[in-house]
């Protein structure tokens, strides 16, 4: 407050037309922002919006000292502000506006075209999450390629931009999965790696976040050595990561997930043993009510499951029944992965029917697939495998207890599935043989 007492005491020393003024209007602007950024007064940071306005019209062209474009950016920053703090659109829209002149009198070659690139691409990124226009991402990764060539990677603009580019650029690639973002991510990854050596405070974030896209590059182009390289990175997180970090959870979860993809491509017994191990750890550092909770349990049950269509051992079924019960709780009707958890719970107690023809799990199975089914409407991917599976289960219940009804709903069920299906699919086989079956059934 000292500060901004003694810059309006300056102001009140320059009346308009004396030549300190503009510097007086901006000095005092740039201290009630700062008043605003550590107490967060709209008043201050109003009065900073009205200063800038004032001292650009002092400005109207830029001069050798770049009075016009240093106010412009200041401007911008503060209407930024106003839109953090108070949500008006209006307010986002007039800085884009303003820092793209900033920019514009910051040419190639200018000390602070790279902090105009910066801010601009952050108002453009908050735009895109606003509106879902594609233009403003285009706009911003081609802007903070620009910028990454023209600063410094060890300098704090170098590791600002880097930093910012990868954010936009993994936001491009959940909207548009696009291989070629995915490439140049890992590529952006290693080099922040590289800034933050063993012992460096983002040292073990930078061998997490190169891991995840490592991981997300494999799922899409299946080259196992990124999935052994995300692996290795995850183990090297982890042990920076010991009992009591409070990341520690999610590298556990991630590292479980790529063995167990590993374990699904190359069928090493060791990999899902060490998954299993991870997914129990990760699971006890969750605490009851977790938002992540429910995926955990869902992962462990279903490594579990794995587990035990290798080895046979009732106890992982069982487990496994018991921990996807325990998802399904935090999974309530209308939740997203509902249904996954419903198709692993569905098949866990199918095959615990299978080995002991226990009544119940005919029952549970029938009531699952059912819910699984009003989840998968007309037209959704999944609906086809659901009326396969609900009739399957109908088609398994009437093997136990014969019932006419629980039949000929299952025949209803495989005809609508193949009526979808195209001959020639392998999919159209199954379900044509299974509805012979079942009709063969009815006749006998």
């Amino acid at each position: 407050m000292h500060v901004i007492s003694r810059r309006r005491e300056k102001l009140e020393r320059c009346p308009p037309g004396h030549a300190g003024r503009y510097i007086a209007l901006f000095d005092l602007a740039l201290a009630l922002w700062g008043g605003f950024v550590e107490e967060e007064k709209i008043d201050d940071l109003n009065e900073a919006i009205t200063l800038n306005r004032d001292a650009l019209e002092l400005r109207p062209v830029e001069n050798e000292e770049g009075d016009r474009s240093r106010s412009l950016h200041a401007l911008a920053n503060c209407l930024y502000c106003r839109h953090r703090k108070l949500r008006a659109v209006v307010d986002l829209e007039e800085a884009i506006t303003i820092e793209r002149e900033a920019l514009a009198l910051r040419p190639p070659g200018h000390p602070s075209r790279v902090a105009s690139i910066y801010d601009l691409c952050v108002f453009l990124r908050v735009r895109f999450q606003r509106r879902a226009e594609v233009c403003d991402l285009e706009e911003a990764i081609q802007l903070l390629r620009e910028a990454v060539k023209l600063s410094s990677p060890g300098r704090q603009w170098g590791s600002l931009i880097l930093g910012h580019l990868i954010r936009c650029l993994s936001t491009r690639y959940e909207s548009q999965e696009l291989v070629a973002d995915l490439e140049e991510l890992v590529t952006l990854r290693r080099a922040v790696l590289e800034l933050c050596p063993r012992g460096h405070a983002d040292h073990v974030t930078s061998l997490h976040d190169l891991a995840c896209d490592l991981r997300r590059r494999y799922a899409k182009t299946a080259a196992i050595s990124d999935l052994e390289e995300s692996i290795e990175l995850y183990r090297a997180a982890l042990e920076l990561r010991p009992p009591g970090h409070c990341d520690r959870s999610s590298t556990l979860d991630e590292l479980t997930l790529c063995l167990s993809t590993r374990y699904d491509k190359l069928g090493m017994a060791a990999d899902l043993e060490e998954a299993i191990e991870f997914g129990r750890a990760a699971l006890k550092l969750l605490t009851r009510w977790h938002p992540s909770r429910g995926e955990y349990l869902h992962k462990l049950a279903c490594n579990l499951r794995k587990r035990f269509v290798k080895q046979a051992a009732i106890e992982d079924l069982e487990e496994a029944i018991e921990l996807l019960h325990a998802a399904l709780k935090l999974r309530p009707i209308g939740h997203p992965d509902r249904s996954s958890s419903l198709c692993e719970l569905v098949f866990c107690l199918s095959r615990r029917r299978d080995s002991y023809r226990v009544v119940e799990d005919f029952e549970a199975a029938v009531a699952l697939g059912r819910e699984i089914l009003e989840l998968c409407p007309h037209g959704h991917p999944n609906r086809v495998s659901s009326l396969h599976d609900l009739a399957q289960c109908l088609a398994d219940r009437f093997r136990q207890q014969p019932t006419a009804a629980g039949l000929d709903e299952a025949i209803i069920l495989e005809q609508e599935a193949l009526d979808v299906l195209v001959c020639g699919d392998p999919s159209y086989d199954i379900s044509l043989r299974c509805l012979m079956d079942y009709v063969q059934m009815k006749i006998k």
